[in-house]
């Protein structure tokens, strides 16, 4: 499986919202317009007030209090519940506390094409130079995500990923039991040992124990922009998930129950006598 990530454009919806005030002496008057978020020019300083979690923090921007959203980062958080969605919440939230301790200064730069997608100040957060986007999920704290085929910052923090996974940190660690390396090598281990297995029944379960966890992670690899389908799509975890199925071999069951070995007798041919 080529661990090539398969662009999905997505609409998004601008986000136009106008606060109305009915006070005044005159009932035809109106206050003026809240700012939109869509006002804020690239390079937009401001204060860090609080960090959430590996992708999200609030600031203060010239006096007025915004949450931030750091586009093209999907972090961990408890309620995710996709296979490793919930894997080290609380490490990757600690993580950018660290790096961004209340009182940091930084700067907000904007992609056009996300602005308004999540409800919050949707932006790439620098520190001085450094992509803090694209540093989160270099440390295997958080996966990548993306809008549209444009995305502006994508790019620099979707190699980030790549080279978390090639390092085996974090959500990439095999040793790491909550992580999908660790589930895939597990399984590929526990196939290898089925021949030791005395009995039939066991070494089947097995297999399609195995067989059901390859199904799902390639079949994630169609949505590279979901929090399975970021990681499966990487170069290192896809090797490792073609891994799996050649040590499957025939031993492998598609995903309406077959082994290929039970394929392969059914379909065979036969000779005709004489």
């Amino acid at each position: 499986m080529a661990g090539v990530r398969v662009y999905r454009s997505l609409a998004l919806g601008a986000l136009g919202l106008l606060a109305l005030a009915g006070c005044g002496a005159s009932s035809t008057e109106q206050a003026a317009p809240a700012p939109s978020k869509t006002e804020y020019q690239d390079g937009q300083a401001a204060k860090v007030v609080s960090v959430q979690s590996a992708n999200s923090l609030t600031v203060d921007v010239d006096g007025a209090t915004e949450q931030v959203r750091m586009v093209n980062v999907a972090a961990p958080t408890e309620n995710n519940n996709e296979m490793s969605g919930a894997c080290l919440v609380q490490e990757s939230a600690d993580y950018l506390k660290k790096k961004l301790p209340e009182g940091t200064e930084i700067t907000l730069q904007f992609d056009d094409a996300q602005i308004g997608s999540t409800g919050a100040l949707d932006a790439a957060v620098y520190l001085g130079d450094e992509l803090i986007n694209a540093d989160v999920v270099g440390a295997g704290m958080a996966t990548t995500t993306y809008a549209t085929a444009k995305d502006e910052f994508y790019s620099e923090i979707s190699q980030a990923q790549q080279s978390a996974a090639e390092k085996k940190v974090g959500l990439y660690d095999p040793s790491i039991d909550c992580t999908i390396p660790y589930q895939i090598a597990q399984a590929q281990q526990k196939v290898k040992s089925a021949g030791e297995l005395g009995e039939e029944a066991d070494r089947e379960r097995v297999y399609k124990e195995a067989s059901t966890l390859y199904n799902q992670l390639s079949e994630a690899t169609q949505a590279p922009a979901q929090w399975v389908g970021s990681i499966v799509t990487l170069d290192s975890v896809s090797t490792q998930l073609d891994d799996l199925r050649g040590a499957l071999d025939k031993n492998y069951y598609d995903e309406n129950g077959m082994s290929e070995a039970d394929y392969a007798s059914a379909t065979a041919t036969t000779g005709r006598p004489g």
